[in-house]
């Protein structure tokens, strides 16, 4: 009696995870299983009895089999829905990660994700913690929903808005097809989250600011510095500073440093260094929007709300360009903008209400890092998990 218990217990939590995980065909198998096993009970024992005496490597190796099935399946869980280990390949993330290390991803911050693809089914299961400001987080890249074969590290959008003649081009140097890809296959990256569903971003002289306050992320941020003084002085205060990185441009010193740093250098080299922004009111058609109408470029730009899940926002020629990709490639509508008014699906309608969470992220090396002030918001369905702090380096 207790036997049939202790499947039916069994066959209960098979059920339970089947519906959490959403994976039928595994559950139903071993479900199958169980039950066989059960109604041929006798059998079983008296077939396992034989096995035993007269094949016992055979027994041993069906067991080891089953072990073997069991410690895989237990992995791709973990895998899928737990923790992964990554090989971090760029210098965006500098200092806080170095190029080629290795970290943790887990899953479970803010909890494992369900049926990405599809805006009206995509949820996630319950995780232990939800995500924070700050928080360095692993994500499929937003604008990689297409790639070319020949050039498949590089985003297709910004080589299109960089080459006027980009079709062209693609053919003479041989760049590739155009290849499709779904949110999972989408190429990694890892920034910090630096705003979350319904807050204001907006960057002014070069500094991030939140809801009107100034984001305060990491000393670990790397930023740029112009150098006023002289070539003399400069190369006496290289000798006393942690400059990073230094270079000419358009016959200045640029130096790269982290915010830490530079609060702890002394005054008399302080003054001789002033961020190096570029013009306000001058435009860049690789900065998100994309349109030189918003005079944003990466050292201003905003303010922008971020939209949150169930959120409804009145679209009007002035946001259309902040909002369109969010409406029609992550949340798969379509949406045009006629003499002044606004279409969704085909019908008339100026009100909208987001089916994701959105979030900002950034590099901590902002001179280095391509992320939302290039390409925009980062949908919920496209985080993948949190790195924990342990594996960050914290100082600067």
């Amino acid at each position: 009696m207790y036997k049939l218990i202790y499947s039916i217990l069994l066959s209960v939590i098979i059920i339970f995870a089947a519906l959490w995980f959403h994976i039928i065909m595994i559950p139903l198998a071993a479900l199958i299983f169980l039950w066989t096993k059960w109604y041929y009970r006798h059998h079983y024992a008296q077939i396992q009895k034989n096995l035993s005496l007269k094949y016992p490597k055979t027994l041993q190796t069906i067991y080891a089999f089953i072990i073997l099935g069991i410690g895989l399946g237990l992995g791709l869980l973990i895998y899928r829905f737990g923790v992964e280990l990554i090989s971090v390949p760029s210098a965006s993330m500098e200092k806080a990660i170095h190029p080629g290390e290795y970290i943790i991803v887990n899953k479970l911050v803010p909890g494992p994700r369900r049926f990405p693809e599809n805006p009206d089914r995509y949820f996630r299961m319950k995780g232990t913690a939800p995500l924070e400001k700050g928080d360095v987080v692993l994500f499929n890249f937003p604008e990689g929903d297409t790639i070319l074969d020949n050039r498949p590290d590089e985003s297709y959008y910004y080589l299109k808005r960089h080459y006027n003649n980009f079709d062209r081009l693609r053919e003479i140097r041989k760049w590739g097809n155009l290849v499709p890809l779904n949110v999972k296959r989408r190429p990694r990256f890892v920034k910090r989250l630096a705003a979350l569903p319904r807050d204001t971003v907006q960057i002014n002289n070069g500094i991030l600011l939140i809801n009107g306050y100034e984001a305060n992320l990491s000393p670990t941020i790397i930023k740029k510095y112009r150098w006023d003084g002289s070539e003399k002085a400069f190369k006496e205060a290289e000798k006393n500073s942690a400059f990073i990185n230094h270079y000419q441009q358009k016959g200045n010193i640029i130096v790269e440093m982290t915010k830490g740093s530079y609060k702890k250098i002394p005054e008399d080299i302080k003054k001789q260094l002033n961020p190096a922004l570029l013009e306000k009111n001058v435009p860049d058609i690789h900065t998100f929007p994309f349109n030189t109408t918003t005079g944003w470029n990466t050292d201003f730009m905003g303010p922008v709300v971020l939209p949150a899940q169930g959120d409804t926002i009145k679209l009007t020629p002035e946001n259309f360009h902040i909002y369109k990709r969010a409406i029609i490639v992550y949340e798969d509508n379509k949406l045009d903008l006629k003499n002044g008014e606004i279409f969704i699906n085909g019908e008339k309608n100026n009100l909208y209400s987001f089916k994701f969470n959105y979030y900002w992220v950034m590099g901590d090396n902002r001179p280095k890092s391509f992320d939302s002030r290039f390409w925009g918001f980062l949908p919920e369905n496209h985080i993948i998990g949190k790195i924990p702090e342990n594996f960050l380096h914290l100082d600067e």
